[in-house]
């Protein structure tokens, strides 16, 4: 048995003088204590050096493999020319093998204001297939070698612009990542676990397959998933229903499309974008997903579909809605991302009882009067973008997630973001920001009964932090991370 003290515990909502200490066994809390007792005799004691303890942290959506395999490839998220960004895939791509993967781009922070063109890749990498991937992943390109290799594999893909959007772009991401070995595989994930354990997480959902028919390296992963310091929640990316349940799978989808992004003009809009004939696009038709969604909740799937428009939401929530209505289960259905919601539409969701699956960091980069979201959307439209508190006051349950690899694995970030939205009318208060990574999240993955607080019989999960959320401090650390009552990561502030 363990004893953990010297620290303000979070419970029920706020750190409780009512708690003192929590005792464990075998790896879950067997009493909260409100006292230190005198005779701890056979119990090891552990002192948290006066932090604060909250319920173990949970990432509801990540991409880890990417974000693993991207970690150990080119991050360009400082490059600011044209030249910085060519200078940086020739180096790193000197030990790279025959796949080289450039990642967070931003053509918005590059002074030219635009892609490198296939002849400037081919500059730098010729015998190497090479993807540089935007920061959303809506939208990459690709050098002339992979273009060759990829029509060789694909009748479909033509290759006949510098940047590839929409279904090719993902096409083309996905042989990318299928023709990467198992041992880097596991490499990718063992490099997230470790980076989701630094960012203060013991839980992340990530999404396994390319988005169509095929759920990958899912059974590989399943294979090792003890393997891993952090609980992974494996979702089959696919809308292969047979092989979700062959696996024994008990949810499906993930960034399974409904529509695109709002960085590359592809997610989808009830009105067209700021100065833009256009109004993005609906990957698939309506009957498509009240079929697709219907055979995955006949098997107690639970369904989470990627849609950021109020188009694309309100498509998938129409079937959330009409099996509500029709067949309830409680499979706790998602719209990941769930951006653009007017008040119409957030009834809606309320009424059809999704979850909302959303990413503060979103509203962080590119909120505000002069952000992105407003020059794409106009700045009436900017502000019913990712409705937190409107949601959380009409009783939606949502849960908070990175997106990562888009944006960082890191809770001080994510936590901080969905306290100062830049509406101020959308800025949850610490409790609240802390339910959407702890409570909301294990009832997300009906792991209610097993993580998400701190309570006796649940697991001894804890995140430390040097600092109560509702009083920031100028350094915040993730002080340590408790997993089943064992210290899988200490970082103390030093007196």
């Amino acid at each position: 048995m363990k004893l953990f003290h010297n620290a303000k515990f979070w419970h029920k909502g706020s750190f409780s003088n009512d708690v003192k200490a929590i005792l464990t066994k075998q790896g879950k809390i067997e009493k909260l204590l409100n006292h230190i007792p005198e005779d701890t005799q056979n119990i090891q004691r552990v002192d948290l050096k006066n932090s604060y303890v909250y319920p173990g942290f949970i990432d509801t959506h990540t991409h880890s493999f990417e974000g693993g395999l991207y970690s150990l490839m080119i991050d360009l998220r400082e490059a600011r020319s044209i030249k910085e960004v060519l200078d940086m895939i020739r180096e790193g791509s000197q030990n790279k093998g025959k796949f080289v993967f450039a990642w967070n781009f931003d053509e918005n922070r590059i002074e030219e204001k635009r892609f490198p063109t296939r002849a400037e890749l081919n500059s730098v990498v010729r015998d190497k297939n090479l993807v540089l991937r935007r920061v959303d992943g809506h939208s990459c390109a690709i050098n002339s070698f992979a273009c060759f290799n990829l029509k060789s594999a694909f009748r479909t893909i033509r290759c006949d612009t510098d940047i590839q959007r929409g279904l090719e772009n993902d096409t083309i991401v996905h042989w990318f990542h299928n023709n990467i070995d198992s041992e880097l595989i596991l490499r990718s994930y063992h490099a997230a676990s470790d980076l989701a354990i630094k960012g203060g997480f013991t839980t992340i959902h990530t999404m396994v397959g390319d988005a169509n028919m095929s759920i990958g390296h899912y059974s590989l992963l399943l294979d090792h998933l003890n393997d891993f310091a952090v609980d992974y929640v494996l979702y089959p990316q696919s809308f292969n229903i047979e092989a979700a349940l062959e696996v024994g799978a008990k949810r499906i989808g993930g960034c399974i499309l409904a529509d695109g992004s709002i960085g590359s003009y592809t997610a989808a809009l009830f009105e067209p974008y700021q100065g833009l004939p256009i109004r993005g696009n609906l990957y698939q038709t309506d009957a498509y997903w009240y079929d697709f969604i219907s055979r995955a909740h006949q098997n107690n799937l639970q369904v989470a579909v990627h849609c950021i428009g109020d188009r694309a939401i309100n498509q998938i929530n129409t079937v959330y809605m009409a099996l509500a209505n029709s067949d309830f289960r409680d499979l706790r259905h998602q719209l990941i991302h769930c951006e653009i919601t007017d008040d119409t539409l957030i009834n809606h969701i309320k009424a059809s009882q999704a979850v909302p699956v959303v990413q503060p960091m979103f509203d962080q980069l590119w909120g505000g009067e002069n952000g992105f979201y407003a020059r794409a959307l106009g700045k009436e439209r900017s502000q019913i973008m990712n409705r937190f508190s409107a949601m959380v006051t009409k009783g939606i349950t949502i849960t908070g997630s990175s997106d990562w690899y888009i944006t960082d694995l890191d809770i001080r970030k994510e936590l901080d973001a969905a306290m100062n939205h830049h509406n101020p009318a959308e800025r949850l208060t610490p409790a609240q920001a802390i339910d959407l990574y702890t409570k909301n999240a294990a009832w997300l993955s009906h792991d209610e009964a097993l993580k998400g607080q701190i309570k006796e019989g649940l697991y001894a999960d804890f995140t430390i932090l040097n600092y109560d959320l509702a009083h920031p401090v100028a350094n915040p650390l993730i002080a340590a991370i408790i997993k089943r009552a064992e210290v899988i990561h200490e970082n103390f502030p030093t007196e």
